[in-house]
């Protein structure tokens, strides 16, 4: 990784030395390109000539060789020149960039060749190619750049852009999709860790869902053999209290045969609640006639307490099984809780069949509404009594795979719980 960001470096740096290098070697131009042999020949000829050079004033001449040039004796006094608007002294020569030749006559110096070297058209040029040079630098600099962007983004943008993606799915457990390794980007090795830490995850999860379902597999099995010895002894309570004479007996054989009731409710709710856990809580639906919750209903109420309305005609969407779970979670929390009249009503309202339950026990706090159709959640008016807390958490589940719900309410004097099936 170190090498990488050495060589980052050494792009970077060339990147701005280049155009530097470039306008140096355009400022570096020359200000002419004199032929030196014409200059020399024509600095031989006004020598041999000057008896006749010197005499002259200002006199126009043709151009040597394509030299533009004018001749100034020792006073400043221009002799002959090429063309007009050319430097009436040396200062102005020098300024204008002109090159500045001695003339001489026997080793002494009788004048001056001043040789214009076109300097506007040598600065043009200069300029032109200067810009040329930059336009070129601009250009090198721009493909840098982009090739620069490339790499950042396929390796530094894109590798992160996948951890964080990556990361998305671990959050939401999705564990089953690796991580693409990739040695060659800087991230290389933070992949190859954590899709290592994704697997020993999965491995984890699985290892855990491993344990809970073998617990809610014992809880099951355990159940179901608790429930055997439970109506063992709650059917030889029933046949004591049946013929029992003695009033005090039938009291207690009655409370035996009570609490026998509760332990069995008590067992189905863990029994259900360890299926539901395993996914092995099945619904089979079918189309029903819905008379047949109307036996359901009476099969349920043992105590005689259900009054009101038969249920409305239809044919629905249910699992008998299930229903008849439902109903008995219902009418047994409305025996345990409230045990008053519990008033049946029923109806048809768009595609659903309503059947709601109503009791008179004074309902549950506003508080509590909301929690107990959720698993392990009760009222503050279930204080002392027996039960888990999954009856009614079972039985919306149970509805909700029928396509249908349950939904509990404060009535004017006690709960209603409202049941909605699918008509067919």
């Amino acid at each position: 990784m170190k090498q990488r960001f050495v060589l980052l470096g050494v792009l970077l740096t060339a990147v701005l030395l280049v155009p530097l290098i470039l306008m140096n070697r355009g400022i570096q131009t020359s200000y002419g390109n004199l032929n030196n042999a014409a200059v020399n020949e024509l600095l031989n000829e006004l020598s041999d000539d000057w008896d006749s050079v010197s005499n002259k004033r200002r006199d126009l001449v043709p151009e040597k060789d394509g030299i533009r040039y004018e001749v100034m004796d020792n006073d400043g006094n221009i002799k002959i020149r090429t063309g007009t608007g050319m430097p009436e002294d040396l200062g102005r020569a020098t300024t204008e960039r002109y090159t500045i030749r001695d003339i001489k006559v026997d080793g002494e110096v009788v004048g001056k060749l001043l040789i214009d070297n076109d300097f506007t058209n040598i600065m043009n040029d200069t300029r032109n190619t200067y810009m040329k040079k930059i336009f070129l630098v601009i250009i090198c600099e721009a493909v840098i750049i982009a090739l620069f962007l490339v790499w950042v983004y396929m390796n530094i943008v894109k590798p992160f852009d996948d951890l964080k993606g990556f990361a998305a799915d671990v959050a939401s457990g999705n564990l089953d999709k690796p991580l693409k390794m990739d040695r060659g980007n800087i991230f290389g090795s933070f992949t190859e860790s954590f899709d290592i830490m994704r697997s020993e995850l999965n491995e984890a999860k699985q290892k855990e869902y491993e344990a809970q379902r073998s617990k809610m597999e014992l809880v099951s099995q355990l159940s179901h053999d608790i429930k055997t010895p439970v109506a063992s002894i709650k059917a030889l309570g029933e046949l004591l209290e049946a013929q029992s004479t003695d009033p005090k007996s039938k009291e207690r054989l009655g409370s035996i045969v009570a609490k026998a009731d509760n332990i069995d409710v008590m067992v189905s709710d863990l029994f259900t609640e360890a299926l539901t856990d395993l996914n092995e809580l099945s619904v089979d639906v079918s189309e029903q006639e819905s008379l047949i919750l109307d036996k359901i209903i009476k099969d349920a109420d043992y105590k005689d307490l259900v009054t009101g309305d038969s249920v409305a005609e239809c044919l629905i969407i249910c699992d008998p099984l299930r229903v008849t779970q439902v109903v008995n979670n219902i009418i047994f929390n409305s025996y345990k809780y409230a045990d008053t009249k519990i008033y049946l009503e029923s109806h048809i309202e768009d595609d659903c069949l309503v059947v709601a339950f109503t009791d008179e026990g004074g309902g549950v706090s506003n508080d509590d509404l909301p929690v107990i159709t959720k698993r392990f959640r009760r009222g503050e008016n279930a204080k002392g009594k027996p039960g888990s807390g999954l009856g009614l958490a079972i039985a919306k589940e149970l509805m909700e795979k029928m396509d249908g719900d349950l939904e509990v309410a404060n009535a004017d004097k006690g709960l209603r719980v409202t049941l909605y099936f699918k008509i067919a």
